[in-house]
């Protein structure tokens, strides 16, 4: 009896002894957050849910994590990182990296050098970047983990100097940061993929051959690096596609966009003159007002949508005239009023030519021996909704 009760009491303090090691590991684990690609939609005219502001606020309920990091594309940056810090705190750390779409917008580059001054600004930076890079190249630790940000339009001298790839001296400083790291997980984080993988729901497929391996030795090196010294995940956006892969052994996770509505549809804009219209009666001699307005706040989505219904003669929308663009939309909005409620095949044009990509975020949860990503995705048609869609394991 004596002995069952010393095995009984044995036993339990294994359990309890496994049940505490247990709850040390979840007590360990940190989040973080990957979103990018908003571009302008933190701007004042786009302050709303069905923009990057709903993704936000959806972010704050599902939990911030430690720190965001953002693979590019998020300009202007100052007023991104204005609305990031309303929503989600002040002290809430971001960790943006140089995209393309910086590279054109000046303010936007002084910014990001400006955030992490010297290359030691930012919290937790354990590397600054090489010389000419060091404020927008750099890495940081953080829990058991280390972060790598590179700004892969670096050319070894400037740090806005290339369309987009590893030059020798980015490699270098790169192998040498790897090197010099014991943490258990590592990511790395640049703007362009290794090469584009197509969405993970609707399959569109861009930037095909212009990414990092439209110079493939530099591609391949990299990759082949990453591989060396296990990094976990490569972390990027551009594509606007949401995409997890694993290309000979690196996972590659592709943010897709986070800017709520990526762009404008036919169905939404006719929406939205009609109900204007019906603020004021439906007085006629106020329509044609309505739709100049409704042309003239975004003519750039408005000329992609004439663009991707045909309409402009094969003319690019980014080289249409605006005085054309608002003709086109004139006739296309008379054209869906005579149709009432029998639009569906005149917009089923868009939809042949183009694929509206759903907004995305993910949330990274880091334990000891493995990640996992929760990858969120909204709906179309309601632009400030988002659940998870998928969760897969590193």
């Amino acid at each position: 009896m004596k002995l069952i009760s010393k095995i009984v009491i044995i036993g339990s303090v294994i359990i309890c002894l496994l049940s505490c090691a247990n709850q040390k590991n979840v007590e360990e684990e940190f989040s973080f957050i990957l979103a990018a690609d908003w571009r302008y939609t933190a701007m004042e005219k786009y302050d709303s849910p069905m923009y990057f502001r709903g993704a936000l606020e959806v972010i704050e309920k599902v939990g911030k994590g430690a720190f965001m990091i953002s693979p590019g594309d998020v300009e202007p940056v100052d007023i991104s990182h204005k609305m990031i810090s309303t929503i989600l705190g002040d002290d809430y750390p971001w960790y943006p990296v140089m995209g393309n779409h910086e590279l054109e917008i000046p303010s936007s580059i002084d910014y990001l050098r400006e955030i992490n001054n010297d290359g030691t600004l930012l919290p937790n930076v354990v590397n600054k970047g090489p010389v000419g890079s060091e404020e927008t190249t750099y890495s940081f630790d953080y829990g058991n983990a280390h972060f790598v940000v590179l700004n892969q339009y670096y050319d070894g001298s400037s740090d806005v100097g290339t369309d987009g790839d590893i030059v020798d001296a980015l490699y270098e400083w790169l192998k040498t940061d790897l090197e010099n790291t014991e943490k258990t997980h590592i990511f790395v984080a640049g703007h362009e993929p290794i090469v584009s993988i197509p969405d993970m729901q609707n399959g569109r497929h861009r930037h095909i051959g212009d990414s990092l391996d439209q110079y493939p030795r530099n591609a391949f090196r990299f990759h082949q690096l990453l591989l060396k010294h296990n990094v976990t995940a490569y972390l990027h956006g551009h594509t606007h596609s949401t995409s997890y892969s694993n290309i000979n052994g690196l996972w590659q996770i592709d943010c897709g966009h986070t800017r709520g509505t990526e762009s404008e549809y036919p169905e939404k804009i006719l929406s939205e003159i009609n109900e204007r219209w019906a603020k004021v009666d439906n007085e006629e001699s106020q329509l044609d007002i309505i739709i100049n307005d409704r042309y003239n706040e975004d003519s750039y989505e408005i000329k992609k949508v004439m663009f991707y219904m045909n309409l402009t003669d094969g003319i690019s929308y980014k080289i249409l005239p605006d005085e054309k663009g608002l003709e086109l939309f004139i006739d296309f909005y008379k054209k869906a009023k005579l149709l009432g409620n029998n639009t569906s095949d005149y917009f089923q044009t868009y939809y042949d030519n183009w694929s509206v990509n759903r907004s995305t975020f993910m949330k990274f949860k880091v334990f000891e021996d493995y990640i996992t990503v929760d990858i969120y995705r909204n709906t179309n048609d309601d632009p400030a909704q988002y659940s998870i869609v998928k969760t897969i394991q590193l």
